[in-house]
């Protein structure tokens, strides 16, 4: 069966709560929607505020107090949010596709490197640390152990500060006072214990968690958010017999869940505002993001000169501009600036989730202003 690209959208935009948001509580959001990068700390809430129509920015954070969600290196070697549930899956999948591994100096195979990532991990399970205590502690077990770590792994690290052993996906960033309520993220480390047993489970789990969230998808878009090969991907997709099989308009062949279903393509889409980073622009090949963007506006989404995706919104279900808030005195002002001329229903129906969004963003504000460019 052949798909069309709105039938794909309107399918994405469900499975995303940004058809319907779904409700009630913000792990099972999370579990839905897939793993919310968050190498930029304020996109964490906007994903969830966008997503959860009982989401505000103090049941974030309480999830996170609670540990209910957790946020470290993951996927990629990206900065992600995730259930604690599953973050030993992301943390498998990482170390399978060596995105935990930082250094490239055959790391697995230097024992003094694993004996200090050891020791590191002992470190943090007592509090939460900042990267200066990391990187004393190194110097010091360095000095305690002469000769353990390899001379390339030791002047790696060192001209590194010692970043790669704190930023591994073991360490989840949790704060040394127990506040989330900041706007830049936590800054110390925690040591998150619970591991699985089968990298291979874990894989094919998230594999399937990926067309859950994001589906009907082909192999290359599994790899591009997991980090996979796509011959690795391909053969896991394969190996499932249970699995629906599409095509889309570029006729590739894309795999679904047996229970999924699909959305209508002419299903209303309200206009979402999506956070910088956002899942749904990085969960494909770049070849075939147009579920969602078009190529035309994704260069004005994407600069590649700091390697940043700004904040975007949706009209009819698909990127139609960006946007940005700024916070004087008391006046918290959120600005859109569409790419396209938008009709009078599309701006007035926009504006009014704009106004919901930063008065959201900004409870303490005494007043709020949304401005179109």
């Amino acid at each position: 069966m052949a798909l069309t690209q709105d039938t794909l959208n309107r399918t994405l935009l469900t499975r995303q709560g940004l058809l319907t948001p779904f409700t009630g509580p913000l792990p099972a959001t999370v579990e839905a929607i897939g793993a919310i990068q968050a190498q930029y700390w304020p996109s964490v809430a906007v994903s969830l505020l966008a997503r959860n129509s009982e989401a505000t920015l103090d049941t974030v954070y309480e999830a996170f107090e609670r540990r209910e969600l957790v946020i470290g290196s993951s996927i990629r070697g990206t900065v992600h949010a995730v259930t604690r549930k599953d973050h030993p899956l992301y943390a498998a999948v990482s170390e399978a596709t060596d995105a935990d591994i930082v250094a490239s100096r055959n790391e697995g195979k230097d024992p003094g490197m694993r004996e200090l990532r050891t020791a590191v991990l002992h470190f943090a399970a007592e509090q939460p640390r900042e990267p200066a205590e990391f990187q004393a502690f190194a110097k010091e077990w360095v000095q305690a152990h002469p000769g353990r770590m390899s001379p390339a792994n030791l002047e790696y690290h060192e001209s590194r500060n010692w970043r790669p052993i704190y930023r591994s996906n073991a360490l989840i960033r949790f704060p040394s006072d127990g506040r989330w309520a900041t706007a830049t993220g936590p800054k110390t480390y925690l040591h998150q214990p619970e591991r699985v047993p089968d990298v291979d489970t874990a894989i094919a789990t998230l594999i399937r968690r990926h067309l859950a969230a994001f589906g009907p998808s082909g192999p290359d878009d599994v790899a591009t958010w997991l980090g996979l090969k796509v011959t690795h991907a391909r053969t896991v997709l394969e190996t499932f017999t249970d699995l629906l099989t599409y095509t889309d308009e570029a006729g590739r062949t894309l795999y679904d869940l047996p229970d999924s279903k699909l959305t209508d393509a002419d299903a209303d889409a309200p206009p979402r505002l999506l956070p910088r980073f956002d899942s749904t622009l990085l969960a494909y090949n770049a070849k075939y993001r147009q579920r969602i963007i078009s190529r035309e506006y994704w260069d004005r989404v994407y600069s590649g000169k700091n390697l940043q995706i700004l904040p975007s919104f949706l009209i009819g279900g698909y990127v139609a501009g960006t946007w940005s808030t700024e916070v004087k005195k008391k006046l918290a002002t959120l600005t859109l600036e569409p790419f396209h001329k938008l009709s009078k229903a599309d701006a007035k129906a926009l504006t009014a989730e704009a106004e919901r969004m930063v008065r959201l963003l900004a409870p303490e504000s005494a007043d709020i202003a949304v401005r179109v460019a």
